[in-house]
């Protein structure tokens, strides 16, 4: 999704909801809250985002638009036939697909699956047979979006006077906020405020970078999580089993 420094200040939050949407959630209606095509990432699906390269052929797709293979690797520094290859898998697991209106000619053009995708991550973490490869799978997701936020924060205080930051500098924010909740309390606000972002993203997700040269993929990052008092929780865990 792309906007202009405009669109993203008329709503705090109308900057991106990322694909992978709800990624760390177990709640089993999840689903109900998402959009109807919204892929339920399975185990063999998780096991096809395994691979690095597709993990960055996915945010090329994401950021950037739809692309051939071709494209790609010349973007990451990759054969044609290797982007060719991974590309093929992650279609077939059903995370991108072919872009319509750009059939018949030598290569394929690929898109992110309309609707993105979800994953109940906790549930993957919870299972012998998949909790390594969640483990691996989430930790670069969430080391990856780390990585962009603090290479966004690294050229404001860096380079604050380039033109594209004082573009952006103004539009830019972060929130941090602490609200007293139940876990169904938590839930509800979360579905809310995922209702909220979704129907923002709504009216950006057909633009491309050719469509809108005045615009830039835009990230926002959310995060919803209880802060236990770390020496309650440290003595809960080494406390023996009630026998």
């Amino acid at each position: 999704m792309r906007m202009t420094p405009r669109e993203l200040c008329s709503g705090l939050f109308a900057n991106t909801a990322s694909q992978y949407s709800r990624s760390m959630t177990d709640d089993p209606t999840a689903a109900d809250s998402g959009p109807s095509d919204q892929f339920q990432v399975d185990a063999q699906a998780l096991r096809g985002l395994a691979h690095p390269l597709r993990a960055r052929l996915l945010d090329e797709l994401r950021m950037k638009g739809p692309a051939t293979a071709t494209i790609l690797g010349q973007r990451l520094g990759e054969s044609s036939g290797s982007t060719s290859y991974h590309l093929r898998q992650l279609s077939r697991y059903g995370f991108i697909e072919n872009e319509p209106g750009r059939t018949g000619g030598r290569e394929r053009w690929w898109r992110i699956r309309p609707g993105g995708w979800s994953m109940q991550g906790y549930e993957f973490l919870s299972r012998p047979d998949t909790r390594t490869i969640a483990q691996t799978v989430l930790g670069r997701y969430y080391r990856e979006r780390q990585e962009r936020f603090e290479h966004w924060t690294a050229l404001l205080w860096e380079n604050p006077d380039d033109p594209v930051v004082r573009r952006w500098k103004e539009a830019a924010t972060d929130f941090t906020g602490h609200a007293r909740m139940t876990p169904e309390e938590a839930t509800e606000f979360a579905r809310a405020l995922y209702d909220f972002l979704r129907s923002w993203v709504e009216h950006f997700e057909d633009r491309t970078s050719e469509s809108h040269p005045d615009t830039e993929s835009v990230e926002l990052q959310t995060n919803l999580f209880p802060v236990l008092p770390r020496n309650e929780w440290d003595e809960a865990r080494s406390a023996p089993e009630d026998r």
